[in-house]
């Protein structure tokens, strides 16, 4: 049994990370086996580049902790057996590795969460998986911009090889 020292701590380190996190969403994970859990944090760990935490925490602890901070509104959630997983940097990437996996292991259900100031349910979570992340954004905007250079660029290049062609035509026709 731990200490309410320990436990002090605990809530102080939860609170500090929920506050600092862009989405923090809430599952069930009764039924997994310590190696899927495990599999799931060695996930979310290669994606997240340091940004993804995930944990097991204790539903009263984090009752409290959230409660010093804006992320009230989620209590319903906090019943049953649950895991936080905390986003620092990129919600989306967080929403789909968690959503992928709970395809994958079906005792893994996702109950709902906060992300960025807002109160969301499974419903929301899946739409957010849904969408692409910021790398992918980054690319498609910078071949957005892109193409009517591109386009111009060839339009261009197209005109003056014409005009090249007409002139060595009639360049032939004079000296025949």
């Amino acid at each position: 049994m731990r200490t309410r020292v320990e436990k002090e701590a605990e809530v102080t380190e939860l609170r500090e990370r929920a506050s600092r996190a862009n989405a923090l969403i809430l599952a069930d994970y009764r039924g997994l086996t310590v190696s899927d859990a495990n599999d799931l944090r060695g996930r979310l760990r290669a994606i997240g580049e340091g940004n993804i935490e995930y944990r097991v925490a204790k539903n009263t602890l984090l009752r409290i902790a959230l409660s010093g901070t804006g992320l009230q509104g989620i209590e319903p959630l906090l019943a049953g057996p649950t895991a936080v997983a905390l986003a620092f940097d990129e919600p989306a990437v967080l929403a789909k590795a968690l959503v992928d996996y709970a395809k994958e292991n079906e005792k893994f259900e996702i109950k709902g969460g906060f992300i960025d100031g807002e109160v969301v349910d499974l419903a929301k979570v899946r739409a957010l998986a849904a969408l692409p992340g910021k790398d992918e954004l980054r690319s498609q905007l910078m071949s957005a911009i892109q193409a009517p250079m591109q386009n111009l660029s060839s339009t261009l290049y197209a005109l003056l090889s014409n005009i090249r062609n007409a002139l060595e035509q009639r360049q032939n026709q004079l000296e025949s």
